[in-house]
């Protein structure tokens, strides 16, 4: 089980958001100060079987930072979000673990490749 905090390691500095909620197979985790508030949200959920494809556990972790108003700047968001889908007892993070080094490998060159519409 999680712990109380989720400490994210921005490249701005640690954020540490506390857990707010909890229910069935979620969780929800703030931080809130002057200038901006960052939510992350953990969703566990199963996939619908179908005639073809079995049932699948899926994982869900998003974060949403919202940056608040300041001065001539309106209030915005900026949101990240992974999904993992696989077949319940497949323990498996070798896709998962991979591109998230290829995210650091790169010094997030592949991230900034994405926002400029790279494919």
């Amino acid at each position: 089980m999680l712990g109380n905090t989720l400490t994210l390691p921005l490249s701005t500095g640690n954020v540490v958001c506390i857990k707010v909620n909890q229910d069935n197979y979620s969780s929800e985790y703030l931080f809130k100060d002057a200038t901006h508030q960052v939510r992350c949200r953990i969703r566990h959920t199963k996939t619908n079987a179908t005639a073809t494809r079995p049932v699948y556990d899926r994982h869900n972790f998003e974060v949403v930072e919202t940056v608040f108003t300041a001065g001539a700047v309106a209030e915005y968001e900026r949101k990240f979000y992974f999904v993992l889908e696989q077949l319940p007892g497949d323990v498996s993070v070798v896709n998962a673990d991979g591109v998230a080094d290829l995210m650091i490998a790169s010094t997030d060159a592949f991230l900034v490749s994405l926002m400029n519409w790279e494919s």
